[in-house]
């Protein structure tokens, strides 16, 4: 019963005119009266803004920084950082958020039709209100906060919209593109679910029962979009390519049959990949530390070794060719390395910010456990 009832809700997002006028004077009304939490986690500006066109009505009451922030989100919500100091800082305290491409890196495609066209409506009504300058003085997200609070407690009742990351089978299966050793460790089962699971972020109802009685466990599953309505293109381009990746995997293996007789959702696990691995558990030690910095509390709890295998790593996907053995044949196991540049012709002018900064985190790390450090034979 609750779970129908927010699936009701989420068909309703989209007021009528007389709901967007109340949300208005309920904010209104209440706004400062709001302490800004900011150790909670709020959520998001606008859910909707992913899955389905926002109208002008929607938007037309809200501050010009929410406006801002909420077309920022569109691209916080696909993995993007920012040059903002202010919207930076705001992102990296919302639960969702992972960061993945840098501004310059961050490919457009990445949106979908939806967010596409919510990033123009969001920013035409921003101009209208004369745009709002970032990182001016003593910004405060109180206001954002505050937004979001009382659009939480008009539309949720003021329930929490956490959202467990273990509560997905690949949680970023929408922020990057999944590997074959990725999935290599899914069962069938898992691989079925792990592609219907892109379908289900985006609000697809199963016609399976067996896959509707498992996504409707899910807090963060609201079912809205029928078979027969739901458009390919809200899918972005990491989403189609996992979608078949995973459907590839699903067909090598024989297919899932969906809605046997006592099927069980006991041995569906979590595969999300963590912001790193260790040098046997997956292609790399740091798979993004060429697009977002390492923080230490990454890099805190490598081994000797792995520090100095995370650092080369930086220098491997640029192509180094290392002299030493155990790096040459280490980095020659893996499916992405492909050497092209000997020490002589290679420039560590090709590194980018974050590469630059990584490998100092992790010399820095490196050093403080040996004062030669690792030493590869």
């Amino acid at each position: 019963m609750y779970e129908a009832g927010r699936n009701v809700c989420r068909r309703e997002w989209r007021l009528p005119v007389r709901g967007i006028l109340l949300a208005a004077v309920l904010f209104i009304a209440a706004a400062w009266a709001i302490p800004a939490r900011a150790d909670t986690a709020y959520g998001y500006i606008l859910p909707n803004s992913a899955w389905e066109y926002l109208t002008y009505e929607e938007i037309s009451q809200m501050p010009v920084q929410v406006v801002c922030y909420a077309k920022n989100e569109i691209y916080a919500r696909n993995g993007r950082t920012f040059d903002s100091a202010e919207l930076q800082n705001y992102f990296s305290q919302q639960y969702w958020y992972v960061s993945i491409y840098s501004p310059a890196d961050f490919p457009e495609e990445m949106l979908n039709v939806y967010e596409t066209s919510n990033v123009a409506l969001l920013t035409q009504r921003e101009n209208e209100l004369g745009g709002y300058a970032l990182d001016s003085g003593a910004y405060d997200y109180g206001p954002v906060y505050q937004y979001i609070t009382q659009m939480t407690d008009y539309y949720y009742g003021g329930d929490s919209y956490y959202v467990d990351p273990d509560s997905y089978i690949f949680y970023d299966s929408d922020k990057r593109n999944l590997t074959a050793d990725d999935i290599s460790q899914l069962t069938l089962q898992e691989l079925c679910y792990a592609r219907n699971e892109i379908y289900a972020r985006h609000g697809l109802l199963f016609q399976s029962q067996e896959l509707a009685g498992y996504f409707e466990q899910k807090n963060w599953y609201w079912g809205s979009i029928s078979p027969g309505q739901f458009p390919e293109g809200i899918l972005n381009a990491s989403e189609t390519a996992n979608a078949a990746l995973l459907l590839q995997e699903e067909n090598a293996r024989g297919g899932y049959v969906l809605d046997q007789y006592g099927y069980s959702y006991s041995g569906i696990g979590s595969y999300t990949a963590g912001s790193s691995y260790t040098p046997t558990e997956g292609d790399y030690i740091f798979w993004d530390s060429n697009i977002r910095y390492l923080t230490e509390g990454e890099v805190a709890g490598l081994t000797l070794r792995e520090l100095n295998y995370a650092k080369n790593e930086i220098y491997a996907r640029r192509g180094y060719i290392f002299t030493s053995q155990e790096l040459r044949d280490y980095f020659g196991s893996k499916s992405w390395y492909n050497g092209t540049l000997t020490p002589d012709q290679f420039s560590t002018s090709i590194f980018n910010e974050y590469e630059n900064g990584n490998i100092q985190l992790l010399q820095r790390y490196e050093y403080s456990l040996s004062p030669n450090g690792y030493q590869p034979y």
